[in-house]
């Protein structure tokens, strides 16, 4: 079984941001409540992931769009 956000049942309707800071960093928001700060583009993988199940290509948009855009985001 899958212990990810996005695959969970009982968590439905949530908004996680992704923002892309000028540092290179990135900080992510969940329910627009600050989640992890200064997260490396090098762990951000790893954080999106796991946590999130945002994988493959799902980060690359993710990923993309944030740094295009400054910010971006997915409903669960």
């Amino acid at each position: 079984m899958s212990h990810t956000r996005k695959d969970s049942k009982q968590i439905s309707n949530t908004v996680l941001e992704l923002v892309a800071k000028t540092d290179g960093t990135f900080d992510t928001l969940w329910d627009g409540k600050l989640d992890r700060v200064g997260i490396s583009e090098r762990w951000l993988g790893e954080e999106l992931c796991v946590r999130f199940g945002l994988c493959g290509d799902e980060y690359d948009a993710i990923v993309v769009e944030a740094k295009t855009n400054g910010r971006a985001s997915r409903v669960f």
